[in-house]
């Protein structure tokens, strides 16, 4: 394997030398030698940025109670407060402090260039892995300290910058990171995504540009010299410009976690170091997948275990799935399972949390070759691009089950009968509701990217997918699912000033926000980030429930 992480360039979780957002109450007691950085090597810096990033969206809590729930793809079936969405949060000072690692790895880099192979490489690869992590966080939060973050003690207290300004600099940085990329030479020893290659680095770098133009197609933005997101996907696919995005499974792009007890990921330590089974199925999820288009998505067998009589290790063979409810009240959560076998219900995969070694050596996705293709799908129905939106959709899809059907031990392939009668009718459906079917399928072929699938939801308003938890929302908030998250309650006092004039955008009367009294305090997970113009659906799809 390409990707695992070692010990000769990994280090403690303590390694980062510098304060994110300087907002910590005594500097000298999170960083004693305030030279500390000059003598750091950036690759090890790299390196340690890419696997705590890794692990702040691959967790056993950010994503199996956040980023999963949200997306509504399963759900805690003994302890259900997070599914109903009590708290609401997500990474913040986990992601500013490796963001700014990154950029300390730049600096000492420049100043010391003995340290990198090639400097252009280098720089390239901090950059992009820095835009990556900038998207998730805005995405999450909508307007973030960006345009003044990372300065550390030259200021402690960053502006928020509104996203609509963030989605333009993050494209910006990615063409900057492109121009500096040379793929016939070395890449850093350090990297431990792509293990060095500059062809792959390229590639992710024209994909996360697609990646931001269709989520920020309708972002009322100023894109100056970019021209908008048309040409930035034009750009991004044209390769006399800065090569390609990716073309083919073997250009995926992902983390993979180590078996050691330091390095592998925390929820394989979940579920089988501590022997939990805290997360199934949600029974909407394997629903839509096994009835939506009239053919199961043969995914599913990929995605989740088939139910069983049996112990722990949960058997296959009897070729039924069954979701846990998703989000019922604790007491009926816990009658439900204490009623039930550990395998009556269908948990994921196996695969997800133990990886290939089966010992924690898990994949985090950074981003796959189907999502290009249903972005490219996109791109055809808007007219951005030629092509045929439904070859596209059956390109895709048949990329994602031969993926999942050479890395998990299910029998699927995108050239069998089940895959291609399932594409037959995902393409009859297409032509009555393009943009419907285009945000399901990417939807489906999000499960377990951190939140690329609750930003996708949010991004294609698709109904009758999510709706409101079986036990009702318990989070305080008016909508039937969160639409962002609220900033940590950390920033009111580091940051006070800054966070309480953003804050105040999404209180109040702001984009969705009108059942809040207003105030800081009062801030809005119905609140809409900046792209989300629309809104979600109207109706709730469980309304029932």
């Amino acid at each position: 394997m390409r990707r695992h992480a070692t010990l000769t360039l990994l280090v403690a979780g303590g390694l980062s030398v510098l304060l994110a957002l300087g907002g910590c109450d005594s500097l000298t007691s999170y960083n004693d030698n305030p030279n500390e950085a000059t003598s750091a090597n950036p690759n090890n810096l790299l390196a340690n940025a890419q696997r705590y990033m890794a692990g702040e969206v691959y967790a056993g809590t950010n994503m199996m109670r956040r980023s999963n729930v949200w997306a509504q793809y399963t759900t805690q079936n003994f302890y259900p407060s997070e599914s109903r969405y009590s708290p609401v949060d997500y990474p913040w000072e986990g992601f500013y402090t490796r963001l700014t690692d990154l950029k300390t790895a730049k600096q000492i880099a420049k100043e010391r260039p003995g340290t990198v192979q090639n400097q252009g490489n280098f720089q390239a690869v901090a950059t992009i892995m820095q835009t990556w992590a900038f998207q998730i966080l805005t995405d999450a939060y909508g307007d973030i300290p960006f345009a003044e973050a990372l300065q550390q003690r030259e200021n402690q207290s960053p502006a928020y910058t509104a996203q609509a300004n963030i989605y333009p600099a993050l494209v910006d940085s990615l063409n900057s990171a492109l121009d500096q990329i040379d793929t016939e030479a070395a890449g850093p020893s350090g990297d431990l995504v792509n293990g060095g290659s500059m062809a792959m680095w390229q590639k992710f770098a024209n994909g996360l540009k697609m990646r931001i133009a269709l989520r920020g197609y309708d972002l009322d933005a100023d894109w100056g010299d970019l021209q908008g997101p048309d040409a930035i996907i034009s750009n991004a696919m044209d390769p006399n410009v800065n090569g390609e995005p990716l073309t083919s499974n073997a250009d995926n792009v992902y983390f993979q976690f180590s078996t050691s007890a330091t390095h592998r990921n925390t929820y394989y330590e979940n579920r089988e170091v501590d022997f939990r089974d805290d997360f199934d199925g949600s029974a909407r999820f394997i629903d839509f997948m096994e009835t939506k288009y009239g053919a199961a998505d043969p995914r599913l067998d990929a995605y989740f275990e088939q139910t069983s009589n049996s112990g722990r290790p949960c058997e296959d063979g009897s070729g039924e799935y069954e979701g846990f409810p998703f989000a019922l009240e604790q007491g009926d959560a816990q009658g439900l399972y204490g009623d039930n076998s550990t395998c009556g219900f269908s948990r994921p995969e196996a695969w997800f949390p133990n990886g290939p070694s089966s010992e924690g050596d898990s994949f985090a996705p950074m981003m796959y070759y189907d999502e290009v293709l249903l972005t490219k799908a996109w791109a055809a129905d808007e007219g951005i691009i030629s092509g045929t939106p439904q070859e596209l959709i059956a390109d895709a899809i048949e990329a994602s089950v031969n993926f999942y059907g050479n890395q998990t031990d299910a029998d699927i392939s995108g050239s069998s009968s089940a895959t291609q009668n399932y594409v037959s009718q995902v393409q009859n459906d297409f032509g009555s509701d393009p943009k419907q079917v285009i945000g399901e399928q990417r939807y489906i072929s999000f499960y377990m990217h951190n939140i690329q699938g609750w930003s996708t939801w949010r991004r294609f308003d698709f109904k009758g997918v999510l709706g409101a938890p079986t036990g009702g929302v318990a989070g305080g908030f008016d909508s039937y699912a969160p639409l962002r998250v609220p900033y940590p309650a950390s920033e009111a006092n580091l940051n006070g000033q800054n966070y309480t004039e953003a804050a105040n955008k999404c209180s109040g009367d702001f984009q969705g926000s009108g059942g809040s009294e207003g105030g800081a305090q009062k801030e809005d997970e119905d609140c809409r980030v900046a792209w989300d113009v629309d809104g979600p659906p109207s109706g709730n799809a469980y309304s029932s429930d």
